[in-house]
């Protein structure tokens, strides 16, 4: 069932739970989310970025995603991650995409809203959710570097004038997480996060949530978060079992994929038990 972002993260939101979103890359890890959220009776957001609409091709991508979750027994919503401009808002919006993020956070505050107001508005006209970030949430995401080492942390005034004039439905906040693998372990400012939750109202967003230990995601839930980001942890578990297939001497395609797909459906399910969305529907 395909349905928009908001209706999850209102749900998430006021039972205090967090409604994961996984990036999916190919057919098989995108089958493998929801079949493993569909085994946990999960709530779930299948999301993809414009990178990798780009490299499977946006048609052909967004066609399979949107049959895959309108099929799907559990409700799904289908989300476009970490557009960096309106375009592909716009496009995303006009393929049945219920879900939209423009990352503007590098921009100056001002323009970062401006831009915020136009993606929130355009999602608006046809009933879709829209997120935006504030801060820099540095890494690496599907092969583009985001942030940089200067990256700063959202300001919780600052997150209050953007919610509040541009009209989004949700927020990511930089809390010092980060994109892709963490190098050592990282360093979330949860007051931060606290001062945040306190001043606005709508669902927070985790960004970086492959590899988070799981004490610090447990935590970052409690202090507020409804949605958690994970794409990394995926792409690994695909990439290792798929090797592993190979090297067993697999030749059909199919079944090496089947391999795969297994791999992920235990990833899937590991972190929707930790956002504790498991039997939420």
């Amino acid at each position: 069932m395909l349905i928009p972002a908001a209706q999850l993260l209102k749900q998430a939101q006021e039972r205090r739970y967090a409604v994961p979103a996984f990036n999916f890359h190919n057919l098989e890890i995108l089958q493998a989310i929801l079949e493993g959220a569909e085994e946990e009776r999960a709530p779930v957001i299948i999301q993809i970025t414009p990178t990798y609409l780009a490299k499977i091709g946006p048609v052909a991508a967004a066609a399979m995603a949107r049959e895959a979750a309108t099929n799907s027994k559990i409700p799904v919503a289908l989300h476009l991650d970490h557009s960096d401009n309106l375009r592909w808002v716009i496009w995303a919006l006009a393929h049945g995409f219920t879900s939209v993020m423009i990352d503007a956070s590098r921009l100056p505050l001002e323009e970062n809203i401006a831009l915020s107001r136009q993606a929130a508005e355009a999602a608006h006209a046809v009933g879709a959710t829209a997120e935006a970030e504030l801060g820099h949430i540095g890494g690496v995401e599907d092969e583009v570097e985001q942030g940089n080492k200067s990256a700063r942390l959202a300001d919780p005034q600052e997150a209050v004038l953007l919610v509040e004039k541009s009209g989004i439905d949700a927020l990511a906040p930089a809390v010092g997480t980060a994109h892709g693998i963490y190098h050592s372990e990282p360093k979330i400012d949860f007051n931060r996060l606290l001062e945040i939750r306190k001043l606005v109202d709508i669902p927070l967003v985790l960004h970086g949530g492959s590899g988070l230990p799981e004490a610090m995601l447990k935590e970052a839930i409690s202090c507020g978060i409804s949605k958690v980001n994970i794409g990394t942890e995926l792409k690994m578990a695909w990439a290792k079992a798929m090797q592993e297939a190979l090297n067993q001497g697999y030749q059909e395609p199919w079944k090496a994929a089947q391999v795969a797909r297994k791999a992920v459906v235990k990833v899937v399910k590991e972190k929707i038990q930790l956002c504790g969305a498991s039997n939420r529907i």
